[in-house]
């Protein structure tokens, strides 16, 4: 079974490489009306505030003078800043387990070959996982290739319209999916925008910080920004 669902992967990765290549060669795409007013805001994505809570744990936690990167360190320095934040414990209500350092370990060790058993064992439905895990490869080689911030954003976004009008995904799927890939547009953005500061890190986005991201959305929001970044940042040590 395992075998039969990694051939469905790949034929239909091989069969979506031409609108993939299209997608990452769209340097200077005129972007619609979903764009917020700060990039890389998508206001179409309506689990936008995900990467944008995200994107402020990120600055404070790189804006502190103690940076430590054994797993247990980091849930807990993340957390910390987590409860600290007004606009994480607005999304927070529902709270969320305790974060596993054995699981936090084994994601932020994972690498590209690992996509299609990772999110194969996701909660996604078989389409779901088929979808975001076609989009996990092309998403890679794009970001390992010379493409700026602009283009992650136009790659990130498509995906998401993709998402939003699709009419073979379950809601919930969408919830992941979009909670997720907010988060990973975010994350992206930053990595390829490399400001000229020498306080900003050299942030490296790995598939871990993804399987971490999407891992979280299956509970909640809460779960995907404490999960994703913490994940980041252990794969970054």
């Amino acid at each position: 079974m395992k075998k039969l669902y990694s051939c469905l992967i790949i034929l239909t990765f091989f069969t979506s490489c031409t609108q993939d290549e299209k997608m990452g060669q769209e340097l200077n795409t005129a972007i619609s009306k979903g764009i917020g007013s700060v990039m890389p805001a998508y206001n179409a994505n309506p689990y936008d505030n995900a990467g944008q809570v995200y994107d402020e744990l990120f600055s404070t936690y790189y804006d502190g003078t103690v940076r430590l990167n054994n797993a247990q360190s980091v849930i807990n320095q993340v957390e910390t800043i987590a409860q600290g934040s007004s606009s994480f414990l607005s999304i927070a209500t529902g709270g969320y387990a305790p974060l596993s350092v054995e699981r936090i370990n084994y994601l932020a060790e994972k690498r590209n070959s690992d996509i299609g058993a990772i999110i194969g064992a996701s909660s996604l439905s078989p389409h779901g996982k088929t979808s975001f895990a076609n989009f996990l490869i092309s998403f890679v080689a794009l970001y390992e290739s010379d493409a700026d911030a602009i283009s992650m954003f136009n790659a990130v976004i498509k995906y998401e319209d993709s998402i939003i009008g699709s009419t073979l995904l379950p809601e919930n799927d969408k919830r992941i999916l979009l909670t997720t890939t907010s988060i990973v547009r975010y994350s992206s953005y930053r990595a390829k925008k490399r400001p000229k500061k020498n306080t900003d890190p050299d942030w490296i986005i790995s598939v871990g910080h993804a399987f971490g991201t999407e891992e979280g959305a299956e509970e909640n929001m809460a779960k995907a920004i404490v999960e994703g970044l913490v994940t980041g940042i252990v794969s970054n040590k």
